[in-house]
């Protein structure tokens, strides 16, 4: 009997960690199950915070999942499912990774006969859809309409009729997944996502989905390839205290300055005057948590034209 995959997929910051983490302290998963995560660039930083829920979790760091098809992402999934002894896996793959190229990876024959992919849920930041669509418009489509599940993020901080415009744009571009607006506060975990529910054609999700086999061109790997190519990352070791506000400063000030790059995400785990903190950024916002560990403080950043050396002067 192979092992069930969830497949939790989502933009840059949208909130794919916190679901998961949402999910497996509210006990949504009766059975066994592992977590392999993938982070983009050198650190983990989800990977601390998933632990702490005393899930097993298996991390890729060196560069993005969607790069390492035929390596490092399916080697991990043969030793979870041989040597670990679970039912269901659970698979966070990078921000900017296509869900396509994920799911294709379960219909080769090093694993389509060990892992089932049961459903594939994205997670959409509803403060940023219109944001991403425009700037990332490659990757976030692809993210949406490989979906069978669209779950929206930060609907506390809009409108219910923004959230309701979100609905249909997102309805537009799949019209066969199933889309949850509610506030994630106010709403169990069966709720968000119910383990037996009807697509929009009344048919009930079947367990096994298959996927189109297709042949891309060279001319479309390649500019898939730039595409990715365009994001890079990079660690920075932080040894002194910083506060919320002066990160969130520093963040909003090369926001506005071109001699930074470009950087549209950064989370780490920094010393504050309360101890070790765990934060994400993503373009205007900050949100800072208590965490407990030991490692090391780091900052990762994610971005294009990221200009190393001045982010390094700068937070240092």
């Amino acid at each position: 009997m192979s092992v069930k995959v969830e497949i939790f997929s989502g933009f840059l910051g949208a909130g794919k960690t916190q679901l998961i983490k949402k999910l497996i302290e509210e006990g949504y998963y009766k059975d066994k199950i592992a977590i392999i995560e993938n982070e983009f660039g050198e650190v983990s930083i989800d990977g601390e915070v998933l632990k702490r829920t005393n899930t097993l979790v298996k991390e890729i760091n060196a560069g993005c999942i969607c790069c390492q098809v035929t390596g490092d992402f399916k080697e991990s999934i043969i030793d979870v499912v041989e040597n670990c002894n679970v039912d269901r896996l659970l698979v966070e793959p990078t921000g900017v990774a296509k869900l396509s190229d994920i799911k294709k990876v379960f219909n080769e024959k090093e694993l389509k006969d060990i892992a089932e992919v049961e459903k594939a849920i994205t997670v959409v930041d509803a403060e940023k859809f219109d944001l991403y669509l425009t700037n990332f418009k490659s990757f976030f489509i692809n993210q949406i309409k490989n979906a069978d599940i669209i779950i929206l993020s930060r609907t506390q901080n809009i409108s219910i009729e923004e959230v309701k415009r979100l609905e249909e744009e997102i309805s537009k571009l799949n019209s066969r997944a199933i889309i949850m607006g509610r506030q994630w506060s106010n709403t169990k975990s069966e709720e968000l996502i119910p383990k037996v529910f009807l697509t929009k054609d009344r048919g009930i999700l079947k367990e096994k989905i298959n996927f189109r086999k297709s042949n891309p061109s060279t001319r479309s790997i390649k500019k898939e390839r730039n595409e990715e190519s365009l994001f890079e990352s990079f660690a920075l070791k932080i040894d002194r205290d910083v506060s919320k506000e002066e990160l969130l400063s520093k963040f909003n000030f090369i926001k506005n300055s071109f001699e930074f790059g470009e950087i549209i995400r950064a989370k780490g785990i920094v010393n504050t005057k309360n101890g070790k903190e765990q934060f994400d950024y993503t373009l205007s916002e900050i949100n800072m948590q208590k965490i407990a560990y030991r490692g090391e403080t780091i900052i990762s950043f994610i971005g294009t034209n990221l200009n190393k050396e001045k982010i390094k002067k700068f937070f240092s």
